[in-house]
């Protein structure tokens, strides 16, 4: 039975470093019998939570009507949620943000998806050359997955890469985001 794999692309830039990264992850994820859905949060219309606290009021949810379905419908059916993001000023770019804030209906009191247990992976870019810009997306990171109750399966975290293809020349780079999707089978 094929084990499924929600890849969340935060980044604006197609081809860049970071769907580099996811792709070669995706391939190493397929080769451990994993099927990934990789969706790219650029361009959909995910409006932010309202901490309105209607959650699944409807019968969905979340009481906004956005692109937010296809995300929920992608972890709702997945073994591992993949969040894959370029560092923009030390956190979240804003194309993957809203995306975070609006987990809160698998969190709700009446919440009919429990996803808890759910492994996890961060695979972010950056420019800056030094590894400590991370810090703060890296802590976010970890206490979101805390605070659901997910186990963080890997962490990829790449630092000196700014111009677009710069990861593609990394064959180290590439081979650890392979690797880490081939070593889910053990998860």
């Amino acid at each position: 039975m094929s084990r499924k794999i929600t890849v969340l692309l935060g980044s604006p830039r197609r081809n860049g470093n970071s769907e580099t990264l996811a792709v070669s992850f995706i391939e190493g994820a397929a080769k451990a019998g994993y099927k990934a859905e990789m969706i790219r949060t650029n361009g959909l219309k995910i409006g932010g939570c309202i901490d309105c606290r209607r959650c699944w009021t409807n019968r969905t949810h979340c009481f906004l009507n956005d692109d937010m379905k296809e995300v929920y419908a992608s972890i709702d059916a997945s073994d591992v949620i993949t969040f894959v993001a370029p560092l923009y000023f030390y956190s979240w770019p804003a194309q993957i943000k809203p995306v975070w804030d609006r987990l809160l209906p698998y969190f709700s009191p009446n919440s009919r998806m429990d996803v808890s247990g759910r492994s996890t992976v961060l695979i972010a870019t950056a420019g800056d050359n030094d590894d400590r810009c991370f810090d703060g997306l890296k802590k976010s990171f970890e206490l979101a997955c805390n605070y659901a109750k997910w186990k963080i399966a890997g962490e990829l975290l790449v630092h000196g890469v700014h111009e677009a293809n710069a990861v593609s020349s990394r064959e180290e780079i590439l081979k650890q985001a392979f690797e880490m999707g081939e070593n889910l089978k053990s998860q």
